[in-house]
């Protein structure tokens, strides 16, 4: 689920304000204010509380650059609200002016809804990332600051045995405990003894708190809303609609063959502390690792998962600059990425315990990432994760087809992101991908003998397109056995 946005527009036109509350009307997760009177923005921002500000140039009340200072100044509420410039017209000086005075944004009025849209959740989001960011800084100062408290209250202990271990009291304090040689002396040297101990103890626990903190990591807990790893119970878990990825290493079992076990596990983590950090980096949840593979999960959905995606790739590529400069074969790894509904919890037994998640999603998920070894593609994601990303004309998006995974009855729209692959093949692809598309035209309108041609044209300047020579393959065949009947232009997960 999207985090709310609250909408403040600060304009003196309420022709304006009907207009863009109409564009956003249709938005569940955007709520929507007006304040016609820039000398009340303040109070109405106490009220409201907005993720983001929209303010027109030009009002009677107040200059509009002048309230963008005003707006930004260090000791206003609005300081950090991001603040997006409505403007009649595209003027290069105004624009300037106010990006210095601290605007986020500028937008000749009245912009396109998918554009105004766009860039409200983008700095929305910004916002409040950073107030949860500050809101974390908050409670690790506060628990750093109580961590301080005990370990100076311990000292305070540590000090006062460490004076009757040395007979340094004053007589007020413990009088003539310590030259007494009954039971209280002893006691005196056994509460030494006992806070030593107890200084040994903080060590370690705090050494197993690291480790833990490896096992299960602080995303997790976060997750399923638990203030500490002795609250998660077996059996606790979170159900949500979430992107989930797989990725694994291509041909792995080859590339390891000539490597001892050391290597191979060397080699394995090598790779994952590279590519690990970017699910993070993307607030995502690794949700375990597969040998040469992982699965996670983005819980705000397919933006994250994408973006770290092909981060992933980067961190490969460069990772193989590294390898090839040593003599070593590069490598190239496979994503699949779907968005849908999941349980994310802890599963096992009393004695040990896990987390994983579960659903069909998450299986069509896995599917899908094999599906990239068969059809030569860095980064595949599914129709309905496309429908999910706030911006899809950010990435170069190439369809390849309907197809049919294993464990499911009903097709599935494969995506690839072309921002993934490498510049060499993504700059060929795109190349081709008129002649790849209009190919598949012909393709789904059983203009088979049409469809070969482009695909042929495809295979002439890009001849490792592994989609192109699948379907020069699949009509060959068609061409051969003729169309069934019932054909629906569906491939299946074995054989495409």
């Amino acid at each position: 689920m999207n985090e709310p946005i609250t909408v403040l527009l600060i304009d003196d036109q309420a022709i304006i304000a009907e207009a863009v509350q109409q564009m956003l009307a249709s938005e569940p997760d955007i709520s929507f204010h007006y304040c016609n009177n820039p000398l009340q923005t303040l109070k109405v921002v106490q009220t409201c509380r907005p993720t983001v500000i929209l303010q027109d140039l030009v009002m009677p009340q107040i200059e509009g650059l002048l309230l963008v200072r005003l707006l930004r100044s260090s000791d206003a509420p609005t300081h950090q609200i991001p603040l997006i410039v409505l403007s009649s017209k595209e003027d290069p000086v105004i624009k300037a002016q106010a990006f210095e005075y601290g605007a986020n944004d500028y937008l000749v009025k009245l912009p396109d809804r998918v554009e105004l849209l766009a860039r409200i959740r983008y700095h929305s989001r910004a916002y409040t990332n950073l107030l949860k960011r500050e809101e974390a800084e908050a409670l690790l100062r506060q628990e750093n600051e109580e961590q301080a408290l005990y370990i100076e209250q311990v000292n305070k202990i540590t000090d006062a045995a460490f004076a009757v271990e040395q007979n340094q009291f004053e007589a007020k304090q413990l009088d003539e405990v310590v030259d007494r040689q009954d039971e209280l002396g002893q006691l005196a040297r056994v509460f030494t003894q006992m806070v030593k101990t107890v200084k040994v103890r903080e060590a370690e626990l705090e050494r197993l708190k690291d480790s833990l903190a490896r096992f299960f990591p602080e995303e997790y807990l976060q997750f399923l809303r638990k203030d500490s790893v002795i609250d998660v119970q077996l059996g606790d878990f979170v159900s949500k609609t979430m992107a989930v990825m797989f990725s694994d290493i291509r041909s792995f079992t080859t590339i390891s063959e000539n490597m001892s076990p050391r290597e191979n596990f060397d080699f394995i983590n090598a790779y994952l502390k590279r590519v690990s950090p970017e699910i993070r980096n993307h607030y995502g949840i690794i949700v375990k690792f597969l040998g040469d593979g992982m699965m996670a999960v983005f819980p705000d959905g397919a933006d994250d998962a994408i973006a770290a995606g092909i981060a992933k790739h980067q961190r490969v590529w460069e990772y193989n600059q590294q390898r090839l400069a040593r003599g070593d074969r590069p490598i190239r790894i496979g994503i699949g990425i779907h968005v849908g509904h999941m349980m994310l919890g802890m599963v096992g037994e009393s004695n040990r315990i896990q987390g994983d998640a579960f659903s069909d999603n998450v299986n069509l998920t896995s599917r899908l990432e094999g599906l990239t070894k068969v059809y030569g593609s860095a980064l595949l994601i599914t129709g309905q994760t496309l429908e999910q990303l706030s911006n899809p004309e950010a990435y170069d998006v190439r369809f390849l087809a309907n197809t049919i995974v294993k464990g499911r009855t009903e097709p599935i729209s494969v995506y690839e992101i072309l921002n993934a692959e490498v510049e060499a093949m993504r700059t060929l692809k795109l190349r081709t991908l008129p002649q790849f598309q209009q190919g598949i035209a012909y393709y789904q309108d059983r203009a088979l003998t049409e469809a070969k041609t482009c695909f042929e044209q495809v295979l002439s300047i890009h001849p490792d397109d592994r989609m192109a020579q699948l379907y020069c393959d699949r009509v060959d065949a068609l061409l051969s056995q003729g169309i069934p009947e019932d054909w629906q232009n569906v491939g299946s997960f074995e054989s495409f």
